[in-house]
């Protein structure tokens, strides 16, 4: 989904108008409508003013709705992998590699045992 579709979605489901949603994000008339019509795309300074005015986050303006579900679901563990001390962070990291690479091999004998 383009970020078009995403802006016009998103207005109309908090119920504002383009006009409210330009003047709101300090963004001319023009530049908006084309955003909105996918002839345009905004900077990342009007991202996010843009996302400011209808209250939702870079992400959600930006990204396609189907992978919201994967961000909303990793979010609480990048919170809390963000909250570690830098030497405890890489040591996660080293683990979580090691996991994916795990659960990478397992597919890879799935796949060949077929």
């Amino acid at each position: 989904m383009s970020i078009g579709k995403n802006l016009k979605r998103l207005r109309e489901v908090k119920g504002l108008t383009q006009q409210h949603v330009w003047e709101a994000a300090g963004i001319s008339k023009s530049s908006y409508t084309s955003y909105e019509a996918g002839r345009g795309i905004p900077s990342a300074e009007k991202v996010v003013s843009l996302a400011q005015v209808l209250g939702v986050t870079t992400d959600e303006l930006l990204l396609d709705p189907a992978t919201m579900d994967l961000s909303q679901d990793l979010a609480p563990i990048l919170k809390r992998f963000d909250a570690l001390p830098p030497e405890l962070r890489r040591q996660a990291r080293i683990a979580l590699k090691g996991v994916l690479y795990g659960y990478e091999q397992e597919a890879l004998l799935t796949i060949e045992n077929r």
